[in-house]
């Protein structure tokens, strides 16, 4: 008897137990979990984002995502779930145009259940408000004419009718971003490769944060410049001077001291381009200099920006390379200076530019200081106009000491004579940025420096 009892509640037991887990997930309290990523701020044209929902327990039932705006209502997902369904990842799309919706504030209501028998299901509502914009920016364009040289500079200022999320000048496929300099005020440095086509088409973009975008045309005119042919005779005495250079630093230099000398003036010339070329974009968006900049003291020219160079070697052309800077000669070890405010962003050994020092002076604007024998600088430092940098050497793939200057204008290298010429700055750089604090268009049309 007391067997036949025992062997009952166990059997109680297990019936129980057994319920227990089926009940379980039919009466659990807990709703679903819900998220919604990226959350929308602004929505332009289109847009989409996903939707995860999950319920490990019950299971989930059904979803329900709708925008709300001005008593209207439109469905973006409707759906129901078989029993066993834990996990629903969605991807949601907006077109405002094709669901009616107008620009202005949308509430966004995204409803989820479960399987729980409490409730007809456990729900979890979410809600997030963004704001419906399909209009691209307008922008108007202050800076009323722009005359730039071929392998020269200008610079755009413009205002736009909102805060913008990217803008800045086109020429051809290169753009040169704007920074903003007030509220809604920009302004965008940019230049005209040595060998681009004087037809090469220039224009101002504009991006609102919805990811509406605009183009605005200006005036503007391209002078073709005509650039110099250099023959450079590389010797013997040359190659076994300079060579050793950058074999000690580069053990896979391999062979004769002219293949030495070809490899490093093709393949390690283009690699030192592209690192310059990002280094150029470490920038502060904001002017950090004033004026016309600093030419070297006492120094004579001896070589000049986008000059073209034919190689010789016995008498036979061994190479052909475009010199993107001036090569400025004084006194062995001369003082070499700062050309304008800034902040350093490299100081160090750069390939064939032997040791070098990068300024960058906002808002893309960067100078370069080639051939040091010593750097007086490190990184991150801020100069005044004047101060010292290092002294003039012969580091790098140099014949003798000498500085070379470069200007780049967002990683494009552009002709320093302008940036030198008082007369140029003011009419082509100062005087624009007089527009900002007026709020008029210029009349006058700036001439082109010779």
């Amino acid at each position: 008897m007391k067997l036949r009892f025992i062997i009952v509640l166990a059997l109680l037991g297990l019936i129980a137990v057994a319920g227990g887990f089926f009940l379980y997930p039919r009466l659990e309290e807990d709703p679903p979990t819900l998220n919604i990523s990226p959350t929308p701020e602004i929505v332009g044209k289109e847009a989409s984002f996903t939707l995860l929902c999950e319920d490990r327990v019950a299971g989930l039932r059904e979803i329900r995502a709708e925008l709300i705006q001005e008593g209207g209502t439109f469905t973006l997902l409707a759906e129901t779930y078989p029993s066993g369904t834990h996990r629903v990842q969605k991807t949601l799309k907006v077109n405002p145009r094709s669901l009616g919706l107008q620009e202005g504030e949308v509430l966004l209501r995204v409803e989820a259940r479960d399987r729980s028998w409490r409730r007809g299901g456990n729900p979890k509502m979410l809600e997030a408000r963004f704001t419906i914009d399909t209009r691209p920016p307008s922008v108007g364009v202050l800076s009323r004419f722009h005359y730039i040289n071929q392998g020269g500079a200008g610079l755009v200022v413009y205002r736009a009718s909102e805060k913008l999320a990217r803008s800045g000048v086109k020429v051809g496929e290169l753009l040169f971003p704007g920074f903003p300099v007030d509220d809604r005020g920009y302004v965008s440095f940019f230049a005209v490769p040595y060998d681009a086509s004087p037809q090469t088409p220039i224009g101002l973009v504009a991006e609102d944060k919805a990811g509406n975008r605009s183009h605005t045309s200006f005036q503007y005119r391209i002078k073709p410049r005509k650039f110099r042919s250099d023959a450079i005779r590389v010797s013997g005495g040359f190659l076994r001077r300079v060579m050793p250079y950058f074999m000690e630093r580069d053990p896979g230099l391999k062979g004769n001291p002219l293949e030495v000398f070809l490899r490093v003036n093709r393949e390690l010339r283009k690699a030192n381009e592209q690192k310059i070329s990002e280094l150029s974009r470490d920038t502060v968006p904001k002017i950090m200099w004033s004026g016309p900049f600093l030419r070297m003291d006492n120094a004579k020219p001896m070589a000049r920006f986008a000059d073209h160079r034919v190689y010789f070697n016995e008498g036979r052309e061994i190479d052909r390379q475009v010199h993107l800077g001036e090569d400025l000669a004084s006194l062995a070890m001369s003082v070499v200076k700062a050309a304008n405010g800034g902040r350093v962003v490299f100081a160090g050994e750069l390939g064939i530019y032997g040791n070098t020092v990068m300024v960058d002076h906002g808002c893309g604007l960067v100078s370069m200081y080639s051939h040091l024998s010593r750097m007086d600088l490190a990184p991150g430092q801020e100069v005044q106009k004047g101060q010292p940098l290092g002294l003039t050497g012969a580091t790098g793939l140099a014949g003798g000491d000498h500085l070379h200057f470069s200007i780049l204008v967002s990683g494009v290298y552009v002709n320093p004579v302008e940036w030198w010429d008082p007369h140029w700055v003011k009419d082509n750089v100062e005087d624009k940025l007089g527009l900002l604090e007026t709020g008029q268009k210029s009349d006058s049309a700036a001439p082109v420096s010779q």
